[in-house]
């Protein structure tokens, strides 16, 4: 492009911002946010959220940390997008202070949480080990009437499981159920597997047939 003397706009440098983001490329995306910096162009919330995603997702915490300081330092809002990304390294750092002051900052913005939002934290929680954590920012969802959709649930129900509490495990998946929601195979296995190693007694009829591979629906 510039080589043919045409100079790429915001909107050009995000797209391949987002690009590098999407495709977990985390050195490449801050070697794009660098140069269009140095090209004169003004990052924007969509430059600075590419930015985040590709830092959180390259577990590179502190630096998303920075990068949040100084999008806010030179007065960029953040939009919903931002505010997960920032969600997902809070509770990859374990900082849940800190957690609970960006979801207080969201409120006074009039920012209201996603159930993508808080999926971000409840999946960053199960990766993490993290299961009592996890639920407990179910329950907060829930507080907040927002609506679980089966990633919530599966990727909660396989935490749960997998931390020794199957019994925990079977009565989401039932109540997934209850939801109308179609949850893969994953959960079912995983509420299965861990009832026998663990010596649950759970009905496994009410839980209904074995979901076709790992497809919903």
């Amino acid at each position: 492009m510039e080589d043919k003397g045409i100079k790429p706009q915001s909107r050009h440098w995000n797209a391949v911002l987002v690009a590098c983001s999407k495709a977990s490329e985390t050195a490449a995306a801050i070697q794009i946010f660098k140069a269009m910096v140095e090209n004169g162009e003004k990052p924007t919330v969509i430059s600075y959220g590419a930015l985040l995603s590709a830092l959180e997702k390259g577990k590179l915490y502190d630096e998303a940390f920075k990068v949040w300081n100084h999008m806010i330092k030179v007065g960029i809002e953040p939009n919903l997008h931002a505010y997960t990304i920032m969600a997902s390294v809070l509770t990859g750092q374990g900082k849940f202070n800190l957690l609970d002051t960006l979801f207080k900052e969201m409120a006074s913005k009039g920012v209201e949480p996603s159930v993508v939002t808080y999926n971000a934290v409840i999946s960053v929680c199960a990766r993490n080990g993290l299961s009592g954590e996890a639920y407990e920012w179910f329950g907060r969802m829930r507080g907040e009437k927002v609506e679980a959709n089966e990633i919530t649930y599966e990727v909660l129900i396989e935490a749960l499981a997998d931390d020794g509490k199957p019994r925990l495990a079977y009565e989401l998946h039932l109540k997934a159920q209850g939801e109308g929601l179609k949850l893969s195979a994953k959960p079912y296995d995983a509420v299965v597997r861990a009832a026998e190693s663990y010596g649950a007694s759970i009905d496994v009829n009410l839980l209904g047939p074995r979901p076709d591979k790992e497809k919903r629906g």
